[in-house]
């Protein structure tokens, strides 16, 4: 199989599949380079195709076939991106690029100086120049979730002693859990007066602690404790760096915790909170870059952080 590449429409290759999973592993080829091979209608990045794996496996046709080389051939040198570059401006049996510019293979695989490579970039259009965190790779909704339950667990944690001064109460079940939604609410008061007022003191100190600590690694580092954990944050989703002041604590915190508490209090029988957070997961699921409407309302994307490192500014 023979597989072309382009990057900044300019084109090189042909590359054989091993050649390209090698640059793939090195990072000498990204997810956005585009790519193509007979069987493909048109360019396609190479994130699409490998579904955001450093690795590309295409379903070949059952009539493809391998020729073992003769004992007496010499392996081929392995070559990188950019290596011996086969430009086609003018091959029709090749997708055409959006522009025909040519560029210098030396710029453009980055065998410049640093001064020429300044230059380069300082002269190409902005739609040409690459984003940072080109080989993001979208968190899974597994870590998602599983980083939610350590931002739930903790923070069970620090409503310990309140919840085990109220249950040392032997609350009625039914009263707390049957009935219109005021009673219930009436009855959870009437107990908690009755509370130490030592518990309520550790359960509020314990409770600003976490909220503290949240906060300062959301405006820090773009990440919950929770996130930071399993080893995924949350950035721009146009640019791939931490997400600005607005993004990631007005939106994606006060406004989030607005929305989630409104949904808790109201009087039905069912846990709103847990339906709103499913919603999100179902739609991040099944979108192509893994954005719930929390995402989507943020403008923001969940990522590994191995893939995006957190950058000091």
């Amino acid at each position: 199989m023979k597989i072309y590449l382009a990057r900044n429409n300019v084109q090189a290759g042909p590359y054989t599949l091993d050649e390209l999973n090698t640059m793939l592993s090195s990072g000498e080829v990204l997810l956005d380079d585009l790519a193509w091979h007979k069987g493909m209608s048109q360019w396609q990045k190479l994130g699409e195709l490998t579904q955001g794996q450093l690795h590309y496996a295409p379903v070949l046709p059952e009539s493809a076939s391998t020729v073992a080389p003769s004992q007496t051939t010499t392996a081929p040198q392995q070559r990188g991106f950019g290596d011996n570059p086969d430009f086609h401006p003018t091959d029709d049996a090749l997708p055409k690029t959006e522009d025909k510019k040519r560029v210098s293979v030396a710029d453009l695989y980055g065998r410049a100086t640093p001064e020429q490579a300044k230059t380069t970039q300082e002269r190409a259009p902005q739609s040409m120049q690459p984003k940072a965190g080109e080989q993001a790779i979208y968190a899974s909704i597994g870590s998602r979730f599983l980083a939610t339950v350590v931002n739930f667990v903790l923070f069970l944690l620090s409503l310990l002693p309140f919840l085990q001064s109220f249950m040392s109460l032997n609350p009625d079940p039914v009263k707390l859990n049957t009935g219109a939604f005021t009673e219930r609410m009436a009855y959870a008061q009437e107990l908690a007066t009755q509370i130490a007022p030592q518990a309520m003191t550790l359960t509020s100190a314990l409770i600003l602690s976490y909220v503290v600590i949240q906060l300062i690694l959301i405006i820090a580092r773009g990440q919950s404790f929770g996130k930071m954990v399993v080893g995924i944050r949350t950035v721009d989703d146009k640019t791939h760096d931490k997400p600005n002041f607005f993004k990631r604590v007005i939106l994606r915190v006060l406004l989030l915790f607005v929305i989630y508490q409104v949904a808790s209090g109201l009087p039905v029988p069912i846990n709103l909170s847990l339906i709103l957070l499913m919603i999100n997961y179902f739609i991040a699921s099944r979108d192509r870059n893994r954005q719930g409407w929390h995402d989507k309302l943020a403008g923001t994307v969940v990522v590994k952080t191995s893939s995006v490192p957190f950058k000091k500014k």
